[in-house]
């Protein structure tokens, strides 16, 4: 189970903020690509094989393909990993076998460790990676730092890193002997340089995410005993949270805790999502096309995906305006790819996880531009994460 996983689906008869709060992970921004490969990274210069229309293709003389433009002006691509180029490495985490990559850092891990889940960057080669040792145990969360394995905390749900990886957050959820959760958690704030720990107890209320977090700041969802989701401010070191009421039912809150992204209603069809500005509580615009899974601090766009999800993998991803909530750019998987999870790398850039013919990769997808090329080369495997050769991290 990659920990990145979005909406699964949305089952009639199911509370939705259940649904949300048993698959949606929060991610965060990330480093530049030149600053995570020493200003050296080269443009994407690959692009993702067009949906065919009845569009006129460009010249010869053009390097991009001939695209399909819907009439609310996104351009559609269909991805095709084996007509990438192959490009430089991921610069947010990510897990290659038992390898786990944090920038310029790169450390295995016991195959005792079981399946990775996440790993939260926390500065200079640290990480934070949630795994679990035991298949049918809950996960831990272990501290690495440039290779050495530090302290490990069971019964870890969600993890987070802020912005500039100075801080970190993440919750403990304790659960019964048949593996439900139990009413109550430990939220905990963790100052990354010097490893200082503020924890937060709540009682009443399971199945906290984490959304966002920035210095000492702390956004995260938590369900009542109805299963009601409710999104919360929380100051490290503070007793008391903050309901943030603009917010039901959210889906994602921005790196810099501006925005945040509610789902407002639900169908046997899909989902309808609003973004709106935290500080204020108005809404700037609501889409049912695509449900809004990350937004980072500096980019001008929103990572979306499927309103509906069901099924393995999602049928596509797109680049969704924060302006207006219309899509820059979708990719979609078509009849051949598989999308596994999306991330997005910086303001600029998406990485995605996705696998076709038996192979896996990891993608680099430019939506301004709407080039893709490889980040990770394609390798055999394919399906849960004991069989597929790459995860993505943060």
């Amino acid at each position: 189970m990659n920990r990145n996983v979005k909406l699964a689906g949305l089952v009639t008869g199911v509370s939705l903020a259940a649904v949300v709060a048993g698959a949606l992970v929060a991610a965060q921004q990330t480093p530049t690509l030149a600053a995570a490969s020493d200003g050296n990274v080269k443009p994407i210069d690959s692009v993702s094989q067009p949906v065919q229309s009845s569009t006129p293709k460009p010249s010869a003389t053009t390097s991009k393909p001939a695209s399909t433009t819907t009439a609310g002006g996104a351009v559609k691509q269909t991805l095709d990993l084996t007509k990438l180029k192959q490009g430089a490495a991921p610069s947010t985490s990510y897990v290659e076998g038992r390898t786990v990559h944090v920038g310029g850092t790169k450390f295995t891990l016991p195959a005792s460790d079981g399946e990775v889940w996440e790993v939260a960057r926390t500065g200079n080669g640290g990480a934070l990676v949630l795994h679990r040792p035991n298949e049918n145990g809950n996960a831990v969360l272990t501290a690495w730092n440039g290779g050495t394995r530090g302290e490990s905390v069971k019964d870890v749900s969600t993890v987070l890193s802020g912005d500039n990886l100075a801080s970190s957050a993440y919750a403990v959820q304790p659960t019964a002997a048949d593996g439900t959760e139990l009413p109550k958690f430990t939220l905990t704030w963790r100052d990354n340089p010097s490893g200082e720990k503020y924890s937060l107890q709540r009682t009443g209320e399971h199945g906290p995410i984490v959304h966002a977090v920035q210095g000492s700041e702390v956004y995260f969802s938590a369900l009542n005993k109805s299963e009601k989701q409710t999104l919360y401010k929380w100051t490290a070191g503070d007793d008391t949270v903050k309901p943030v009421s603009a917010v039901p039912t959210p889906s994602a809150v921005s790196s810099n805790l501006q925005l945040g992204a509610s789902i407002v209603s639900t169908t046997n069809d899909g989902s309808c999502t609003a973004l709106v500005d935290i500080a204020s509580g108005s809404k700037r615009w609501a889409t049912c096309d695509y449900a809004i899974d990350e937004m980072f601090a500096k980019s001008t766009f929103a990572l979306g995906g499927p309103a509906y999800r069901d099924g393995y993998g999602d049928g596509l991803f797109a680049a969704v305006d924060l302006k207006n909530g219309k899509a820059i750019r979708e990719w979609s998987g078509g009849h051949k790819v598989a999308i596994i999870s999306t991330t997005m790398e910086d303001a600029d850039h998406v990485l995605v996880l996705a696998e076709q013919s038996g192979k896996t990769a990891i993608a680099r997808c430019a939506p301004k531009a709407g080039a893709c090329e490889l980040a990770a080369p394609l390798k055999n495997g394919i399906g849960d994460t004991n069989n597929r050769p790459y995860q993505l991290g943060h």
